[in-house]
């Protein structure tokens, strides 16, 4: 009798476990069908998704690969937007690939609506129900406003198609499966990025996120509270090791004594108040803000809390390199 009590409660719990599995997978990501949308093909909407995807949510340096021979993430001449593959061990868990954005109608978005690839971009699904992870900044993206998000599809429609397969996300477990819950619908009509001032610059800061690599982060990969853009991460590649710098408004470990001028170099040059390259610090793409939009986001970086945090020298193989 003993044993067949045993063998009822170890097959309920199998049983519970299996429903409750099979509940997650079904009920997330949570998604709806993708709208019924139409990118415009004016000059001006392709220009302005231009702008978009080349200056402030950087698209082209997440989706191609890259020159690793120079600092600055330029893509690799002739693959632009044709994916990028982060390979496990680069500092996420697992193998991340962002997909080739070209029209191509088999490796890239040429079999794509309209209303998939606005979803993809603001409520973080695939075409075919998969959540992206949030390297593809969702999270921040879903508060562009309709006419920002199929700008940038009607840019991405007039690529020349790159025949480019790129494989398939693989992340560790569990985070494969905690991605799960962050995708959201959207609720209603997005705010849009504001049009100017201290308030662009903050908006600026959070989708062309600044955080993802100047926040420290726990060992589970989490922002640590209290040390926002505070710097310190650490990147490794053929170039050596560097770390990101701290952005806060110290005057000594931070962007403090950088003058706007010296911020402005650092955005559109690439190069540190010494002169010295910055590798892994995207300027390839700072450098195609607007000056309105750049003064912006020097604006709301002055409004950064000052933290003390000190980050260690970077390592390179060529002398001319810094953080």
């Amino acid at each position: 009798m003993l044993k067949k009590i045993l063998i009822l409660l170890v097959a309920l719990v199998v049983a519970i476990t299996a429903g409750g599995a099979t509940y997650f997978y079904v009920a997330f990501p949570k998604m709806r069908p993708a709208p019924q949308m139409a990118a415009p093909t004016t000059p001006e909407a392709i220009e302005r998704g231009k702008y978009l995807a080349e200056a402030i949510t950087g698209c082209v340096a997440c989706h191609s690969p890259i020159d690793e021979s120079r600092p600055g993430d330029f893509p690799q001449p002739g693959l632009e937007y044709a994916g990028r593959v982060f390979p496990a061990g680069s500092g996420f868990p697992g193998k991340i690939v962002a997909p080739n954005l070209t029209p191509d109608r088999e490796t890239g978005i040429g079999q794509w609506t309209d209303g998939e690839i606005v979803r993809a971009i603001r409520e973080g699904v695939s075409r075919d129900g998969r959540p992206l992870f949030p390297l593809m900044n969702y999270p921040n993206y879903r508060d562009l406003s309709d006419e920002d998000a199929l700008s940038i599809v009607a840019y991405l429609r007039t690529r020349k198609a790159v025949t480019r397969a790129n494989g398939k996300t693989e992340l560790d477990f569990p985070v494969g499966t905690m991605i799960r819950m962050v995708p959201k619908p959207l609720e209603g009509p997005p705010p849009g990025i504001p049009a100017s001032g201290v308030e662009r610059g903050h908006a600026l800061v959070r989708i062309m996120m600044c955080g993802e690599c100047h926040t420290p982060r726990d060992d589970r990969g989490n922002p640590i509270a209290g040390k926002e853009l505070a710097g310190g991460n650490e990147f490794r590649g053929a170039w050596g090791t560097v770390y990101a710098a701290n952005i806060t408004s110290h005057p000594s470990s931070g962007i403090g004594a950088y003058s706007n001028d010296d911020l402005k170099r650092v955005l559109r040059e690439g190069k540190n108040r010494a002169g010295r390259e910055l590798w892994v610090m995207p300027w390839s793409i700072t450098r195609n803000l607007t000056d309105a939009d750049l003064d912006a986001l020097i604006a709301a970086l002055r409004e950064v809390p000052a933290s003390p945090n000190l980050v260690p020298a970077a390592q390179v193989s060529a002398p001319s390199v810094s953080r």
